[in-house]
């Protein structure tokens, strides 16, 4: 678990955050973490994660049984002593076991990228300006085509040591709907030594620290996701885009500084939503809860 006293902890909120929502347009759900808790960050660290759900298939998106794979690489590139850029390059394959157009499934993979400015203005106050690209596209569809962008722009209060609370916006372009507005929220509260809960934009996540090497975790995930689609004869259907959540519990293994090792087991829900090129509504549906499982790693070096 991170340090409270730790000034680089405190900028993954802010990356994860943007990571997060970018899913919105570029599929995939991916929340990578800005920094290693303590010292100087190593020169290269890598995310890896895969997941399998049990899910149904639906008239309206993608189902049946989903596996996921997902890869990132956080950057981080210090300015001055108060200024530093954080980013991260990430990408994805998704494989559905069956399609809504009676084909044998459906591959689709993703690409983004996110480059912030973060400052420290005071000793309270900070600031994050930020922007991000994504594509995600089924395979054969114009990688081009489903490119889109954003912007974000926070500000976050730190009221003690061990608390830090970030507010702000983001600017989104998404497949076939209009650009979307939300708020951005951010939260680090190291409430122990060993407990602490943090709000990663879209993902709510509290940890334990059971000793130095286990620790345990819930989390919960808004995770949408969304492709653009291959052209068929059958259908004028576009895009399709998943308002996804997930509600998960796993163990987190960290043996040395370098590697750490999550487990976790959860439900999905999903709601899918097939447009055309012309921002219109062909299908909606809600699938019932799916269990899933994941494994994902962090090596740094």
């Amino acid at each position: 678990m991170k340090s409270p006293l730790n000034p680089l902890s405190l900028l993954a909120p802010v990356l994860t955050l943007a990571a997060t929502l970018s899913a919105i347009q570029a599929g995939t759900g991916l929340i990578p973490r800005a920094a290693p808790s303590a010292g100087s960050p190593p020169s290269l660290i890598l995310d890896l994660s895969t997941q399998f759900e049990f899910s149904d298939s639906s008239p309206a998106g993608p189902g049946g049984d989903v596996f996921e794979s997902r890869v990132s690489l956080p950057l981080f590139v210090p300015l001055s002593e108060d200024w530093r850029i954080i980013g991260v390059l990430r990408g994805g394959f998704t494989d559905y076991e069956t399609d809504p157009f009676g084909g044998d499934g459906l591959q689709t993979w993703n690409v983004g990228a996110l480059v912030t400015l973060d400052g420290q203005l005071n000793s309270v106050w900070s600031a994050t300006l930020g922007l991000l690209g994504g594509a995600s596209w089924e395979d054969g569809a114009s990688f081009s085509d489903s490119l889109n962008g954003g912007g974000l722009v926070m500000a976050s209060y730190r009221f003690s040591p061990t608390l830090k609370v970030g507010l702000g916006g983001l600017y989104l372009t998404r497949l076939n709907e209009d650009a979307l507005v939300v708020p951005a929220l951010g939260l680090d509260w190291q409430v122990t030594e060993q407990f602490d809960i943090k709000l990663y934009g879209l993902d709510l996540r509290a940890e334990y620290d059971v000793n130095e090497v286990w620790s345990l975790y819930l989390r919960g995930e808004f995770d949408p996701s969304g492709a653009l689609l291959e052209s068929r004869a059958s259908t004028e259907a576009d895009s399709f885009d998943d308002q996804g959540f997930r509600a998960a519990g796993g163990v987190k293994w960290t043996p040395c500084p370098s590697f750490s090792l999550s487990m976790e087991g959860g439900v999905a829900f999903h709601e899918y939503t097939l447009r055309n090129d012309r921002e219109e509504i062909l299908a909606k549906d809600r699938v019932d809860p799916a269990p899933f499982v994941g494994v994902s790693a962090r090596l740094s070096f």
